[in-house]
């Protein structure tokens, strides 16, 4: 006799273990507080920030989330898809100061790790994986509403993209909440089609709900943003559900 199984969507979407780097050093404050989005001035042992890592271009590279030791050392938290791109990218801009970065993975451990993709998609956060990297300017994930950017620090590297789409309201993609009824768990990055063939956006996280559903958050140019119908990658079109977020997209200016 077979035995049946039931799907588990907190299982089948566990999150695989974060990935973590120190950076210690008495210019380690100043030299993050010069190339990412957040106020490093805001962190200390009793409150962590987000932020996120970006090209020149404003592209994000990583995101993580920051936390200060006893010993003022910063910790990063991170994807661990992304862990070696991230130590490269910080370490390409540190030469010049006094700050040694180290990967601590398996050292530390936050609330985080025992949040599941399908619990960390339904906050509205989207991951940036490797995959993903370099795709994305800030907004596009609505970051700016979800407390990663300040628009009140001194410049960082990608500031003046980032700071334009702010203030000139350039943002023409933003992320939604969609459901899809497939079985087909795309992959970050998979590009968005609608009915008609024309790619309107990309996949920036999706999990499983149940065996024939998934969630996915997906940036979508904004005319299309309401789009009833997509194609995901080579998949078949489907009819899709809007699914609210639980913050407000910020409406540019």
């Amino acid at each position: 006799m077979t035995q049946q199984t039931s799907f588990s969507a907190g299982s089948a979407n566990r999150s695989a273990p974060r990935g973590y780097i120190k950076l210690s050093g008495p210019d380690s404050r100043k030299f993050l507080q010069g190339q990412v989005t957040c106020d490093m001035d805001s962190l200390s042992e009793s409150n962590s920030i987000n932020g996120a890592h970006c090209t020149p271009k404003g592209r994000i590279v990583f995101l993580f989330t920051a936390r200060c030791d006893g010993d003022d050392n910063i910790i990063l938290e991170v994807h661990p898809s992304i862990l070696d791109t991230a130590i490269a990218s910080l370490k390409k801009y540190a030469v010049f100061f006094k700050t040694e970065i180290s990967e601590i993975s398996g050292q530390t451990v936050s609330d985080e790790a025992n949040t599941s993709d399908l619990e960390r998609l339904r906050t509205g956060r989207a991951e940036v994986v490797n995959e993903t990297s370099e795709m994305f300017i800030p907004q596009m994930l609505n970051l700016d509403a979800l407390g990663y950017i300040s628009f009140k620090k001194g410049c960082y590297t990608g500031q003046e993209i980032i700071a334009r789409a702010h203030y000139r309201g350039a943002v023409k993609r933003r992320m939604h909440h969609i459901k899809v009824p497939t079985d087909s768990l795309p992959t970050p990055g998979d590009d968005i089609k609608d009915n008609q063939g024309k790619s309107i956006g990309n996949v920036a996280s999706a999990a499983r709900t149940d065996e024939s559903n998934i969630e996915i958050l997906a940036v979508l140019a904004d005319k299309y943003s309401d789009c009833d119908e997509i194609q995901i990658g080579d998949q078949a079109p489907e009819k899709v559900s809007h699914l609210p977020l639980p913050y407000e997209i910020p409406i540019s200016p």
